[in-house]
């Protein structure tokens, strides 16, 4: 199916892709195309760190310290102030609920980057390759802009001594040198979650409800579909994974991921829930 006529007249360029969540089926646009996670990738953590819960290797009560050199800046414990002591469950919660970058990587570390690393292979999702958590990202941006650190590298984007081209350069922004995937396989990995282990399922949807950033699929929605999302932007990248259940029992995973050019992020984002109705359409279309 064509998603171009909603996007090409706003300099934007999408992939995309849907997926029956009970019987597999789906369609898609561009949907093995390899797109840059950015915050999605967030997902993948939130299911590892679950399993792994569930498998007795974690404590959910276990503590944190979270000290000014854990704190990138932006919401929840990544902008406190002061040092702070959480539980590793509500980490979690809010890396999924507020996108806490900070929360993430001390996930990340608590749960052990390799298991995040290996997860793809162990869901036999062949086009996705995790990297690690956001601070392992922003240090590969570093050391591409030759800035001694992420502190350093915080004062360079704050004064804006780094233009667009130079940051769209970095391997952040090249879906070969980061967290990437494609649109067919974030489907897939979305109908793994609904399909999975019942408390586990369970317990990353409910993050994925309480989602305060993003959205952007269920804009234009029905008021009678009950979305579940995780989204994720760079300049240039808007991002979002989401499963749609309906009334009726149908359950659709819908991954968009789009290329902007321009300032228009209202326009493009009101895109991106037309091509999720588009999709939906196509898909029921099929059976």
């Amino acid at each position: 199916m064509d998603l171009d006529r909603f996007f090409a007249p706003l300099g934007a360029k999408v992939s995309a892709h849907i997926r029956d969540v009970s019987d597999g089926r789906g369609t898609g646009f561009g949907e093995t195309d390899p797109v840059i996670l950015v915050s999605v990738v967030k997902l993948f953590i939130a299911w590892e760190f679950r399993c792994q819960v569930e498998e007795g290797r974690i404590d959910p009560a276990a503590p944190v310290r979270i000290t000014a050199a854990d704190r990138l800046g932006g919401t929840g414990v990544a902008g406190f102030c002061y040092d702070s002591q959480i539980a590793v469950w509500d980490l979690a919660s809010l890396m999924m609920e507020v996108s806490d970058n900070s929360a993430a990587d001390l996930v990340v570390k608590h749960m052990g980057a390799g298991a995040l690393r290996s997860l793809p292979g162990r869901l036999g999702l062949k086009d996705t390759r995790l990297l690690g958590a956001p601070r392992a990202i922003l240090e590969e941006v570093a050391r591409d802009l030759d800035i001694a650190d992420l502190e350093a590298l915080a004062h360079v984007l704050e004064a804006g001594s780094v233009t667009t081209a130079e940051l769209r350069a970095t391997s952040a922004w090249d879906p070969m040198r980061t967290n990437a995937s494609t649109p067919a396989d974030m489907t897939a990995f979305l109908r793994h979650i609904w399909n999975g282990p019942a408390p586990v399922a369970a317990d990353v949807r409910r993050w994925m409800g309480r989602q305060l950033t993003g959205g952007r699929l269920s804009r234009l929605a029905p008021s009678e579909v009950r979305p579940f999302g995780r989204s994720g932007s760079l300049p240039g990248r808007l991002n979002e994974v989401a499963v749609w259940e309906w009334p009726d029992g149908r359950r659709h995973a819908i991954a968009v991921f789009v290329q902007v050019t321009r300032g228009n992020f209202r326009e493009v984002e009101l895109a991106m829930s037309r091509a999720a109705l588009a999709l939906t359409e196509a898909l029921d279309a099929d059976q």
